[in-house]
């Protein structure tokens, strides 16, 4: 692996890789401001994930060793021990041995970093401490077994219906609106997956070629209309947005690897996962508005058109102010 490549992204001199985690994030040895080292940390995510898609392997190594260094330095414990061998200071007695965070990291996918921005946090595995066996305790009536917990859930559902989601939603017109450029792009998402959902897909005639770049032209054109629930960082269809930005969009396609093929047609089943699920949602929201007496919808579409437009709040308020002062004026004037 031509681990250079990583150097030249990250400003760092060639020939030098691993760095110590704070050389990787530009800051000074022993800083402790863990606000400033996650903002680091992210930085550099962002400046990876531009090549994510034509160095596969350079952006795992890069964002492993990114999380490496979050994890190392962002717990207190970790990072004094870390710090002692580095810089040479005294190490501290802990109460209870930790592994570090360079142990216990595994190596992840790229897209889990890819579609969840609170990845940093859970890749470091922390053992629990030996406990002691406990003294027989005499036999207690057996309790009802509780309810089994609840399955997470998926983020990808989550994203189709959270707040972005129903912003601009609070009439009938704005939901059909909304229903009909999810179907318009969900139908140019299927389209596409003719080409992207399968890795092992080729183009064999220009006229594949001619249609690929139309509909990723026609995807990208319905997107602008469409709440930002795909097509950024960190969300679903990141990567199919991607190579449709790209200068030589055919040329990056044809020369991509099978495991960036792979990473691509995921990229595009989540796309679709999402889409499905939001117009599921916006069906709902009619059903839903239809029960909804008109007096209740015209409270809903006020509070959401406040939500949407903070700053007609402010110009609610401040006429209410003004009115309240001409009067007192007029008032007075006439004391």
């Amino acid at each position: 692996m031509n681990h250079d490549l990583i150097c030249t992204w990250f400003g760092l001199p060639p020939g030098g890789w691993p760095p110590d985690h704070y050389r990787l994030l530009g800051l000074e040895p022993g800083e402790s401001d863990a606000q400033l080292i996650e903002q680091r940390v992210h930085q550099r995510l962002d400046a990876v994930r531009r090549y994510q898609m034509m160095h596969p392997e350079q952006a795992t190594e890069a964002m492993n060793r990114l999380a490496q260094a979050y994890i190392c330095l962002t717990e207190p414990a970790s990072k004094r021990a870390y710090d002692a061998t580095l810089l040479g200071m005294a190490a501290v007695a802990l109460a209870e041995p930790e592994p570090t965070a360079e142990a216990t990291l595994e190596t992840h996918d790229p897209l889990a970093w890819l579609y969840n921005g609170d990845a940093l946090a859970s890749t470091a595995v922390i053992a629990a401490p030996p406990t002691l066996p406990a003294a027989p305790q005499p036999a207690a009536p057996t309790a009802p077994s509780p309810p089994p917990a609840s399955e997470p859930l998926d983020p990808v559902i989550e994203a189709a219906r959270s707040l972005p989601a129903r912003r601009g939603l609070a009439t009938k017109r704005a939901l059909y609106y909304r229903i009909a450029r999810t179907r318009q792009l969900l139908d140019a998402w299927n389209h596409l997956g003719k080409y992207v959902a399968n890795p092992k897909r080729r183009l064999a005639r220009q006229a594949e070629a001619d249609e690929l770049v139309a509909l990723m032209d026609e995807v990208e054109m319905l997107l602008q209309g469409f709440p930002r629930l795909m097509g950024e960082a960190g969300q679903p269809g990141y990567l199919v947005i991607t190579l449709a930005q790209l200068d030589q969009t055919i040329k990056s396609f044809q020369s991509l690897s099978p495991s960036q093929r792979e990473a691509l047609a995921r990229d595009w089943q989540s796309g679709h996962k999402l889409l499905k699920e939001h117009l599921s949602f916006l069906r709902e929201e009619i059903r839903a508005m239809r029960r909804r007496p008109l007096s209740n919808r015209l409270i809903r579409a006020a509070r959401s058109f406040l939500n949407d437009h903070p700053g007609a709040l402010l110009l609610l308020l401040g006429l209410l102010a003004l009115n309240i002062a001409i009067w007192r004026s007029i008032a007075a004037g006439h004391w």
